[in-house]
């Protein structure tokens, strides 16, 4: 038993906690609406300090049902932006809490079962789940939002122009003058030109000649992209835009199970590709809930003590 100090101290844990799944639901959620990258960035903070809180629970909160109560609360709020009364959603929830609650048991198992506290060794059992628990919000979340938006391309026209500009130094090592702010009239003349500096022949060409036999190449050039696409596009506009046209109009000529399983295999991209990095974030969220950890033992949030055995414990009081 702990006393009415060590209930408030936990409920305050507990409070942290929340808003920490607050902040990452809403601002993800933000994210997926607007396609703010600054958005995307304060949602993984929420995470991290989440996954801060969510580790040093397991030192703090010892009572089954303290910790059963505290997870249940803090799933709602991860959920709290994006609940709605589906299939999908309520798995979804009984699998996050599922995770957190056998993450937090299993390294409170070995707390109680060793004579010293090993931060670290407790820290490597649970906060893998955790980063997975969150991992599997993010990657269910984007095909769901996708899924509610079907008729609308998830990439938006911003992003898409973003990829392209980041592409800009990989394309340029096969075609020095692409930019993807010129207009498609503007590459397909420039291309053409170059291909007719290549020919001998086309050098004892007259001014009117060789306009003529550009504008015809380029003619083919818009014809060969219909051709490939059964797009068409507008020559004046800038390559970006009519990149994301085509992608456009492709898109929602597909079929409903179509779009389903593009969203279901974006999402099982996602969650291998923040899988892949779980190293580096379990680093960095045992680093700060260390931190934190020894920060709140020195200002009396909790002390450890020998029992008889002996062994170490904390205890909040």
């Amino acid at each position: 038993m702990i006393g009415i100090k060590g209930l408030i101290k936990i409920g305050a844990l507990t409070f942290v906690g929340v808003l920490f799944a607050l902040g990452f639901s809403w601002f993800f959620r933000s994210f997926l609406l607007g396609s703010e990258w600054g958005q995307l960035i304060w949602s993984m903070a929420c995470a991290i300090g989440y996954l801060v809180v969510f580790t040093l629970q397991t030192f703090f909160i010892r009572a089954n049902t303290h910790f059963a109560v505290a997870f249940l609360l803090q799933c709602i709020a991860l959920l709290g932006f994006f609940i709605t009364i589906t299939t999908p959603v309520m798995i979804l929830f009984a699998v996050v809490y599922a995770l957190l609650l056998s993450a937090s048991f299993g390294g409170r198992k070995i707390l109680e079962n060793t004579l010293k506290i090993d931060f670290w060794n407790i820290s490597k059992l649970i906060v893998p789940k955790g980063i997975i628990a969150l991992t599997l919000l993010i990657s269910v979340f984007i095909p769901l939002h996708l899924q509610a938006n079907k008729d609308v391309l998830p990439l938006s026209i911003a992003t898409f122009d973003k990829v392209l500009v980041s592409s800009n130094v990989f394309v340029k090592r096969f075609y020095q003058d692409y930019d993807p702010s010129k207009s498609v009239e503007e590459i397909a003349r420039t291309t053409t030109e170059q291909q007719l500096a290549a020919i001998p022949q086309a050098q004892n060409l007259k001014p009117v000649e060789r306009e003529i036999l550009i504008k015809r190449a380029m003619n083919d050039f818009y014809e060969q992209i219909f051709s490939y696409t059964g797009v068409t596009i507008n020559p004046k506009d800038p390559f970006s835009k009519a990149a994301y046209g085509i992608l456009e109009e492709k898109f929602n000529g597909l079929k409903d199970e179509a779009k389903l399983w593009i969203y279901i295999i974006f999402g099982s991209i996602i969650f291998i590709s923040i899988a892949s990095i779980m190293l580096p974030i379990r680093i960095l969220v045992g680093l700060l809930a260390f931190f934190f950890y020894e920060t709140l033992l020195a200002l009396g949030f909790a002390h450890v003590t020998i029992e008889s055995r002996p062994k170490e414990t904390i205890i909040l009081d």
